[in-house]
């Protein structure tokens, strides 16, 4: 975990890399309460469900490939793990389009390590719940139960939602800590 007391001097690339991945995590949020939408207009028959819920996807897979590929953590081994769930997600995103529910999870284990790590930092509350309500929602996509799925990502993109707000209103060196830290 960072020090906030520590100040460390952030080059351009540092601030893009904290900018690129706090804006993962907003986009994340923002897509999951698209999906939320989506699967409450399946639940209603409306015909813009299917669009809807398309483009959550997508914003999904962006979300993680910002997220994944700007990811501060200190421990290589943990950081491999948390990005390289999301590459593999976007890889069988492009290979296999219509196992929604395979691709997605890898990038929700993406998004699980990060509200772990998160969680360390911030006092959001339920943010360390946010793993098994992803964990949920990719049994939950599996099943094809849209009125199971929409509390569950509803409820996720909230938490991460309030996560991004937190995010952004704290300086950016927080985000990267000491550099001196980082294994590589």
């Amino acid at each position: 975990m960072a020090n906030p007391e520590h100040k460390e001097h952030l080059d351009g690339l540092d601030k893009i890399s904290v900018v690129s991945y706090r804006s993962g995590i907003t986009l994340f949020a923002l897509s999951l309460l698209a999906l939320f939408s989506a699967e409450l207009l399946c639940v209603l028959e409306m015909e813009t469900a299917p669009l809807l819920r398309e483009w959550s996807i997508k914003c999904i897979a962006v979300s993680a490939a910002l997220s994944a590929a700007n990811i501060h953590v200190y421990d290589k081994k943990v950081r491999a793990l948390i990005a390289w769930s999301s590459w593999l997600g976007l890889a069988l995103f492009i290979l296999l389009p219509t196992k929604e529910w395979l691709y997605i999870g890898f990038m929700f284990i993406t998004f699980s390590g990060i509200a772990l790590k998160e969680s360390y930092c911030f006092k959001v509350k339920g943010l360390n719940l946010v793993p098994l309500l992803l964990i949920s929602s990719v049994l939950v996509l599996w099943m094809k139960e849209p009125t199971i799925l929409a509390p569950l990502v509803g409820l996720s993109g909230f938490i991460f939602a309030v996560l991004a707000i937190a995010k952004w209103k704290m300086p950016l060196h927080f985000d990267i800590g000491k550099k001196a830290s980082y294994e590589i």
